[in-house]
C-alpha cells in the first residue's frame, strides 16, 4: 500500500507545482520624486495593487539620475498609464517615465 501511495504522490505532485508557475514579465522605468524610504514604500504599495504584480523594486539612480523602477508581474500588458493611475493622488508627487516591458 505504501508503494502505491508513493507512486501516486510522485505522479500527482509535479502537476500541482507546474500549475502555480504562471509566466512572469519584467517592466522597467524611472520614478522621479522618490527621495526616501517612505516615498519608495508609497510607490511600491500603490503599484503592488495592480493585477498580477508580484514584486516592485526601486533603486537609487546613478549620478543623480531618477530612481529606477522594476516591476515583476504575471500580466503581459501593464502600461505606464495603469501605473500612474495606481498612484492615485500620489501621482502629483511622483512621476513614472519610460515604463515598458523589458525584453527577455
Amino acid at each position: 500500500m505504501k508503494k502505491y501511495l508513493l507512486i501516486f504522490i510522485a505522479l500527482v505532485l509535479p502537476a500541482f507545482s507546474l500549475a502555480d508557475k504562471a509566466p512572469t514579465y519584467v517592466y522597467q522605468g524611472e520614478v522621479a520624486g522618490v527621495m526616501c524610504s517612505a516615498c519608495s514604500g508609497r510607490v511600491k504599495a500603490a503599484l503592488s495593487q495592480l493585477e498580477g504584480v508580484k514584486e516592485v523594486k526601486i533603486t537609487i539612480g546613478k549620478d543623480g539620475g531618477a530612481p529606477k523602477l522594476k516591476v515583476v508581474s504575471t500580466s503581459p500588458s501593464l502600461t505606464q498609464d495603469a501605473a500612474v493611475k495606481a498612484l492615485g493622488e500620489d501621482a502629483k508627487m511622483y512621476r513614472i517615465a519610460g515604463f515598458k516591458r523589458a525584453d527577455p
